[in-house]
């Protein structure tokens, strides 16, 4: 990944946000980066999870989410 910001769609449930990220942020970190825009009794502890082709992934939330996903990708937090 190149080292401008990410564009991500953070979704929880049936809401969704665009937000910038920097691609050296650890995926684990995304949930307090954005709980601003989500009630926070709407999110559940748990893995993160990444939309991608279709299918479904899991987010290591040690590594920097521009080293697990693209631009643009769709990232699910758990809903409640």
């Amino acid at each position: 990944m190149s080292d401008a910001r990410l564009t991500l769609v953070l979704a929880c449930g049936e809401r969704g946000v665009c937000h910038l990220i920097e691609p050296g942020t650890p995926a684990g970190d995304l949930p307090g980066l954005v709980e601003l825009y989500f009630a926070p009794a709407t999110m559940a502890s748990g893995p993160l999870r990444a939309r991608i082709d279709g299918a479904e992934i899991e987010l290591d939330p040690r590594l920097p989410i521009g080293d697990q996903v693209a631009p643009d990708a769709e990232i699910l937090f758990p809903a409640v």
